[in-house]
């Protein structure tokens, strides 16, 4: 072996597998090398793996790659170093390296779990979700403890991945020790949070899948309001043909509820209205009427709650009514509904077997969904105002009137049937109806990518319903590759398209912010470079969503390739930050009340496809270059329009096909850009308080964030509630 060689010309040496300049021998593949030179292969192999690994702990994953390669060409059947190639590759954005490197070892140990695990992170980092949860799923398989494997495919929102994996933890933990982790918390609801700070990680405890709400519910009751003994209520309930066993639960339910202090029946017949006048507690507080036009016009209680037909409310609902209008000062008041069937239990004659969840009151989406139901409360004032109209048309009119309106975050009222609202999907709301274009521009910052850039421009002109109101202004942030000048010079001579030249160290905010003073147009878009347009006529329905003056920003449905969801409005307080809406949802899915198939309300959007008025713009000061250069700058400008009492809205009826890898990147594996991300989260905490990434006023507390959203539900303490109650979209 030659002396004393520099190591970074071992290195290459045994990457271009030249053994006789390595060692001093010749030879013709590794097995005779080491045959015929054991001893300085030895040395190097230790000399490259201490190496390498020296690298890897420091966090340089780039130059331990090169390490590492250099161990797997002089010991290719080590499978250990090969992985630690394949991990030191995927880390430092090598992916399709990192691929190989993985599918190789699986082509010679076909059940390796950790390969497989790994393999299925480098999928994940490239977008590529189907190919990442079957190698998470192939991980279990060669072993069924893999708990990152679990963990994954549980923090993926696979359902059978969640039952499986509290399986697990089952298992890990002891039958016995998980059910006594339950009954716990299910009794000590008031130190909830300060458990939660001890384990972090606790919500896994108390987390079920949406589909197990049966069992979530037999660990789990809404709990009691806080005391308001000086409140007074009505409760309007109809008896047209309500069976026996439904109207038996209400006569007893009734009976024994706080602050009822009148009951008016409606259709009952006569054997039925001797039901409800029995009961001692209900003696001389019932009316009975024949129909609702016959509700009296003014009431004497504090409030009234009209209670859907056929629904058996919760022992607890009036005392949650009660708390919402007096603690809550709301002037209607909704709650969450669980469909029951019957029971073979004699002291249960129903038991719940699913959860349905509603949102908070938004004025847009009611206008294409029925998010409201049928069972509403309102104060004796707003029973004035709206006596006479379905829950759905009084929260509407109450929204338009500025009222205070609550969503109760409990199933207080359940059905034996069910039948889900039907959806206006497909057209925007009456009062944003289609009128002629506003023009607009479209600003896209891009740097060697323009052939991309170039795809969305020509989506963006050819599926426009009037091109000649659309300007697209190109920002080129240092484009290099000549390849890419040459169709930055190509775009620039097509009409109504503009490239203008900012070589400035990358900041998004700072780049679109001074773009918008080249901009004449009464709408400005800011959209990313690597999206495609597929929505006839987009221009027309987002400049109607502009026109509206309460409108401050649009945002619309961002798709993957596989036609999944990527975007459907930002929500914030998920785990502490904040998550797109709708992620790898189908993209007609109409769960959720319709959720992604409506315009709505959002507390944000991204900023990757983001509209504006210009003034609007102007006037809120635009991103904040200095402080989030690249990262939240979006969701700051979002906050802050609303401050300013304007509506961030998010429509399904506008699709875009984004390639979120390229324009992103890999910031958490890019120590500068992870840093930076940081900081700029700092930034956000100090304007906003980090209570802003805490919750989401959009989102029902029952929503779990143990894993992607909509997938799993929890218990809500009390307090959680009285603090939903309260909580308000601006």
């Amino acid at each position: 072996m030659p002396k004393d060689m520099p190591l970074n010309d071992g290195v290459a040496a045994a990457i271009a597998g030249d053994w006789a300049t390595l060692t001093g021998t010749p030879a013709t593949d590794t097995a005779s090398l080491w045959e015929k030179a054991a001893a300085p292969c030895q040395t190097w192999l230790t000399r490259f793996v201490q190496d390498a690994d020296a690298f890897r702990d420091s966090g340089n994953p780039a130059e331990a790659a090169r390490l590492y390669q250099a161990a797997t060409a002089l010991a290719p059947w080590r499978i250990d170093l090969r992985l630690q190639l394949g991990n030191m590759l995927k880390d430092s954005g090598r992916l399709p390296a990192a691929e190989a490197t993985y599918r190789a070892i699986l082509s010679e140990s076909p059940d390796d779990a950790e390969t497989f695990l790994q393999l299925g992170h480098v999928y994940k980092l490239m977008g590529r979700r189907t190919k990442a949860m079957a190698a998470y799923r192939d991980a279990l398989r060669c072993d069924g403890n893999c708990s990152a494997a679990h963990q994954e495919l549980f923090l993926a929102g696979e359902t059978d991945a969640q039952r499986a994996t509290a399986a697990h933890q089952v298992m890990a933990h002891g039958t016995e020790q998980a059910a006594q982790i339950a009954g716990a918390l299910n009794e000590m609801r008031a130190s909830l949070d300060a458990m939660a700070r001890m384990l972090p990680d606790i919500s896994a405890f108390t987390a079920f899948p949406i589909e197990d709400y049966a069992l979530f519910r037999r660990l789990f009751d809404p709990p009691a309001a806080p005391a308001r003994p000086d409140f007074s209520l009505t409760v309007v309930i109809p008896q047209n043909d309500v069976p026996p066993a439904i109207a038996a639960v209400q006569i007893a339910t009734l009976a024994d509820a706080a602050s009822v202090e009148a009951i008016i029946t409606i259709g009952a017949s006569a054997a039925l209205r001797n039901a409800w006048d029995t009961p001692e507690r209900l003696y001389g507080i019932v009316t009975h009427i024949a129909t609702a036009e016959d509700l009296p016009e003014t009431l004497e209680t504090d409030a009234v709650l009209l209670l859907a037909p056929h629904r058996i409310p919760h022992p607890t609902l009036s005392g949650w009514v009660a708390a919402a209008m007096e603690i809550g000062d709301a002037e209607m008041a909704f709650c969450d509904e669980e469909i029951v069937r019957p029971s073979p239990e004699t002291q249960r004659p129903f038991e719940p077997v699913a959860l349905l969840p509603r949102p908070s009151a938004d004025p847009l989406w009611l206008t294409q969904c029925d998010t409201v139901g049928d069972t509403l409360a309102l104060t004796r004032d707003a029973w004035r105002t709206y006596r006479g109209m379905a829950p759905r048309d009084a929260v509407m009119a109450g929204l338009a009137d500025r009222r205070t309106i609550t969503h109760i975050p409990y199933p207080l009222t359940a059905t034996p049937s069910h039948h889900s609202p039907s959806v206006m999907a497909g057209a925007l709301p009456d009062r944003l109806r289609l009128r002629p274009s506003d023009a607009c521009t479209a600003i896209l910052c891009t740097r060697d990518n323009a052939q991309d850039c170039r795809t969305m421009v020509e989506s963006l002109f050819r599926t426009a319903r009037h091109p000649e109101t659309l300007t697209c202004l190109i920002v080129d942030n240092g484009t290099s590759a000549l390849p890419h000048l040459a169709i930055l010079e190509e775009l620039a001579g097509l009409p109504r398209v503009r490239v203008v030249r900012d070589e400035r160290p990358f900041n998004w905010s700072a780049l679109n912010n001074d773009a918008t003073q080249l901009v004449e147009t009464p709408n400005i878009l800011f959209c990313n470079d690597d999206m495609e347009m597929l929505t006839d006529g987009w221009d027309v329905t987002l400049s109607a969503l502009l026109h509206d003056e309460l409108t401050g920003a649009v945002g619309v449905k961002l798709l993957y390739a596989d036609d999944t969801m990527q975007h459907a409005g930002v929500l914030l307080g998920w785990k502490g930050s904040v998550i797109h809406d709708g992620l790898y949802e189908p993209r007609d899915s109409l769960a959720h009340f319709g959720r992604w198939q409506v315009t709505r309300e959002a507390s944000a959007v991204t900023g990757a496809f983001l509209a504006m008025r210009r003034a609007v713009f102007a006037a809120s000061g635009g991103f904040d270059a200095d402080r989030m250069p690249v990262a939240y700058s979006d969701i700051d400008l979002c906050l802050r329009l609303r401050e300013q009492g304007l509506k961030v809205i998010w429509t399904p009826l506008i699709e875009v096909r984004h390639d979120e890898s390229v324009s992103r990147g890999l910031d958490h594996l890019n120590p500068l850009r992870h840093a930076r991300s940081m900081t700029e989260r700092a930034a956000f905490e100090t304007i906003w308080g980090k209570e802003r990434l805490s919750s989401d006023p959009t989102v029902n507390p029952v929503w779990a964030d143990a894993t992607l959203p909509w997938r799993l539900i929890r218990p809500v303490p009390a307090d959680v509630a009285m603090s939903s109650l309260t909580r308000r979209l601006p």
